[in-house]
This record gives structure tokens, C-alpha cells and sequence, in this order.
């Protein structure tokens, strides 16, 4: 018989990839729907335009979603093993898929609709009115397997022609610019995006073009898109393309740390750099402060409730991020939280301060997110749902449930 012919048997390896990745499917199904349970016991009718100190009611979905209770929101961001934003972004997108979108929700549990299609569909339509929603629900579920996201888009701005008056259309604006300054390369670089006017992109373009072709002239052996990024980084500065002698504008703070020969750490991204990176950055700074080495062992104790520099500095260095569970927010812009309250006894000391960002800060001091310091640096938290957390350099990381929380053994 021909081999093209013959009974071909499956290979055994690709079926099995293929059953996990329906397995790993039906999970993301299942884990929406527990979200979507949990949030209907913990929605609030509380306004969420009134702003209180203590906890603040989240709109979290598109209008006509519900309420959600802000401190359980990060117990749930938390038990699903994300930063609070990350979670809330989830959870908000699912509340709009779920109320919003019945027709996608429905797709997504039939498994026509991967969640992660779902979640990106969701999110564009969030900024739509019931009607909108609705217009762009019933377009899509007729080629849920099909669409792409810029046939997404041109549907959602339609959606906008046409539910939404155009004096609202006109008064809001996409444009943004962001850097991310939490994650960086190990040779000091960060990522940018944005969303320009075209007069400005185009503006930007022809410079930045200009700027690079001026590097090449002058013998820059660079790619283009480093003398691309280099020419935005003399805009940046008030710079001329290329002007050799122009004069350094920034500062630049190191402390000197007896870990590692060859590895830094930038303390604004976290992130450690190359040796090599720091020379580069000391010879084009205006000022360069060398700080001698904290010791992150030592025990400051001072009588005050404020805590000196030095000490801020100790923790700031030692933590590096607000301490809450999968928080990356640098400890720089952070709160000094007494792990035990001054007024309950806590010292203001090493042993005792921890940075909490004032969203994580609101948490601890207005809920029953509590927490303790096992060492300087590493802690173990409590949420209101009884999960445990340990918060460390390594990360966050998920403890066994307390004892109070498990099942009577049946009988």
C-alpha cells in the first residue's frame, strides 16, 4: 500500500499538547467564572464618586456594572497572584464581559471566544455607553472566531459615532506618553509608548530622523534605532542633535555596596545594571554623589514617631518596593508604616518600618489586612479572607492557610 495511503497514526506528543492547551483553556473559564462569583459577594452600593479616606467603592466595568468593595478587590488581585492593579484591571474587565456583553460571555463559556480575545474586546468597549456595548455585543458574536483587533477598533470608534454625542467624542482625548521606569534591561534601558496627535508624530518623526542622520555624520557607528533613541534623549534635554560639548543636567546619586564586583542596581527601575552602564551614566551626569555603604543589617532606633534620613534611607534600600503582596511601587514614593503602631508601642527602628504606597497604606490602617515583619525585610501578610502572603526580595509568595480557615474533617 502507498504510504501516502496508509493509516497515519497521530504523533502522541502533539495530542498531548493539544489536550493540555484545551485543559489549560477550560482553567481560564473556570477561574473567570470564580471570579465573577466572588465579586457578586462583594459589590457595595456605596457612590463611587464620593471620596473618603478610608475605602473607596470601584467602578471598575463600564456603566451598569457593579460596585466593587476596594479592600476586597486586593484580596482578590492578591489570590490570584497579581499586583492590585493587574487585578482590578482583571476583574474589571470580566465585570464588563459578564454585564455588559452577554453574547461574547456566552461565546467565551461555549468556548468559541478565548478568555484573553474576551478580556481585549472588553476592554475597548468600556468607555461605551449600555447602548454602545450593546451594538458592538451583537456585531461581534456573529464572528467571534474571526476578528481581528483592528477590526475591533474601527467597530468600537463607530460605536462611538454612533451612541455616543459628539461633543463628548471631541472632548475626549487617547493621547498619552508613558515610561516605564519599573522594568528596565540590565544595560539601563526603559521602555516608552505613547499616543500622539499625527501633527506631532510627524513633528517627532522628522526630528528624530534628523537627529539620527546627524549622529551618522558625525561618526556615531550606532544601528539607526539607537541613534533613533539617542536623538530623542538630546530632545529630552533641550539639546542640539549631536552637540558635542553640551553640558550634563543630571544628577546621580551611587551607593557603594560590597555584593557584587561586576552588577549594580538602578534604584529607579529596581533593576540591576552592568558595571560598565554606571560609567556611562557617571560621565554624562552633571553631578555624581558617592554615598558610602549602608549597612542593610543594622539596627537604627531612634525615640521620634518621624524617622531620620538615614533611617528612611535604610528601609528604602533594604525593600526597595512597598511591602504589600505583589506591589511594585518604589519604596521612594512610598509611606514609613510602623509595622506595630507608634501609639500601640511600635518603635521607629529598623525592625519596625516597612514602605506601604498610600493605596496599600489605606489598606492596613482602614481593613483587616494585617501584617508582621518575621525579618527586616521579609513579611507575612494576612488579607481579609484569611490567605496568607510572606513578602520578601524574592517576591510575594502564598502560604498554607491558617488552621481557622480549613474544613471540619467529615464524620
Amino acid at each position: 500500500m502507498p504510504a501516502s495511503t496508509a493509516t497515519r497514526t497521530a504523533d502522541p506528543a502533539l495530542a498531548e499538547v493539544r489536550a493540555r492547551q484545551t485543559t489549560v483553556r477550560q482553567g481560564e473559564v473556570a477561574v473567570l467564572v470564580a471570579v465573577l462569583d466572588w465579586a457578586l459577594d462583594h459589590t457595595t452600593d456605596d457612590d463611587p464618586h464620593t471620596v473618603t479616606f478610608g475605602e473607596r467603592p470601584l467602578p471598575l466595568g463600564g456603566v451598569g456594572c457593579p460596585v466593587i468593595e476596594e479592600f476586597a478587590a486586593y484580596d482578590l488581585a492578591a489570590a490570584m497572584g497579581m499586583s492590585t492593579d493587574a487585578g482590578l484591571g482583571y476583574l474589571g474587565r470580566a465585570l464588563e464581559l459578564r454585564h455588559r456583553l452577554p453574547r461574547l460571555w456566552a461565546a467565551v463559556l461555549d468556548g468559541r471566544l478565548p478568555v484573553w480575545k474576551a478580556g481585549r474586546i472588553a476592554e475597548s468597549t468600556m468607555r461605551l455607553p449600555l447602548d454602545g456595548a450593546a451594538y458592538v455585543d451583537a456585531r461581534l458574536a456573529q464572528a467571534v472566531s474571526s476578528i481581528t483587533f483592528a477590526q475591533l477598533d474601527r467597530l468600537v470608534t463607530e460605536a462611538l459615532a454612533r451612541h455616543v454625542p459628539q461633543d463628548v467624542v471631541l472632548s475626549s482625548d487617547e493621547r498619552y506618553v508613558a515610561i516605564d521606569l519599573t522594568h528596565a534591561t540590565l544595560h539601563g534601558n526603559a521602555r516608552l509608548e505613547g499616543v500622539l496627535s499625527v501633527p506631532d508624530a510627524m513633528d517627532l518623526e522628522d526630528a528624530l530622523r534628523a537627529g539620527a542622520a546627524t549622529l551618522a555624520e558625525a561618526g556615531c557607528e550606532e544601528p539607526l534605532d539607537v541613534r533613533r533613541s539617542i536623538a530623542l534623549g538630546d530632545l529630552a534635554r533641550g539639546e542640539q542633535p549631536l552637540d558635542l560639548v553640551t553640558r550634563p543636567t543630571r544628577d546621580l546619586v551611587v551607593h557603594v555596596h560590597h555584593d557584587s564586583p561586576d552588577l549594580g542596581r538602578c534604584a529607579t527601575t529596581r533593576s540591576p545594571v552592568t558595571v560598565e552602564t554606571i560609567r556611562t551614566w557617571c560621565a554624562t551626569a552633571a553631578k555624581v554623589t558617592i554615598k558610602p555603604v549602608i549597612d542593610l543589617h543594622d539596627h537604627v532606633h531612634v525615640e521620634a514617631y518621624e524617622a531620620p534620613d538615614r533611617l528612611r534611607e535604610q528601609i528604602e534600600l533594604r525593600d526597595l518596593t512597598c511591602v504589600f503582596p505583589h506591589c511594585r511601587r518604589p519604596a521612594t514614593r512610598c509611606d514609613l508604616d510602623h509595622v506595630v503602631p507608634y501609639s500601640a508601642g511600635g518603635a521607629t527602628s529598623s525592625d519596625n518600618l516597612a514602605p506601604l504606597c498610600r493605596r496599600h497604606h489605606r489598606a492596613k490602617t482602614h481593613s483587616r489586612w494585617h501584617y508582621r515583619m518575621a525579618d527586616p525585610g521579609t513579611y507575612d501578610w494576612t488579607a481579609p479572607s484569611g490567605l496568607t502572603y510572606r513578602r520578601d526580595h524574592h517576591g510575594t509568595t502564598a502560604l498554607d492557610p491558617p488552621a481557622s480557615t480549613a474544613r471540619p474533617a467529615e464524620t
